[in-house]
């Protein structure tokens, strides 16, 4: 379980993800989303579905960028897309943190260094995930 963020753009990561990793993103965004709205889920405890507790929508964008770059790269999307006002959108405050990208530049690297070595990332290939704490507030 594991929201891919190299940048903290989510059109840019979604066009630096290798097809596996595109690919399986649609899924595990959906799945925290209806974890975190359903509260649901074997996986609600777990730290990749907790960092986007009180960021859903964010996580909607996320989901929705993932999802137009499938179409661009020509796969089919038979999911659907979430219905988003992104101007409204609070994104989490470890959106941006560097250390955070690091960790996930460095996992992206470790798990398919032929692919991920065209970026030029200037980080180790051993790097453990940076997990942002939890946010206290409650779902709406």
């Amino acid at each position: 379980m594991q929201t891919f963020l190299p940048y903290e753009d989510f059109e840019k990561t979604a066009k630096a993800l290798d097809r596996k990793r595109l690919g399986k993103q649609r899924v595990e965004a959906m799945q925290i989303v209806n974890a975190l709205t359903t509260g649901r889920s074997g996986w609600y405890n777990h730290p990749a579905v907790q960092m986007w507790k009180g960021y859903v929508e964010a996580l909607k964008h996320y989901f929705n960028a993932i999802s137009k770059e499938w179409i661009k790269r020509g796969y089919e999307h038979n999911i659907g897309f979430y219905d988003v006002e992104e101007s409204e959108v609070e994104y989490p405050p470890w959106l941006g943190d560097e250390e955070f990208h690091k960790s996930h530049r460095s996992n992206l690297l470790r798990k398919e260094p032929e692919y991920y070595l065209q970026f030029g990332w200037d980080v180790p290939d051993d790097l453990p995930y940076v997990w942002p704490g939890r946010k206290c507030e409650s779902e709406e």
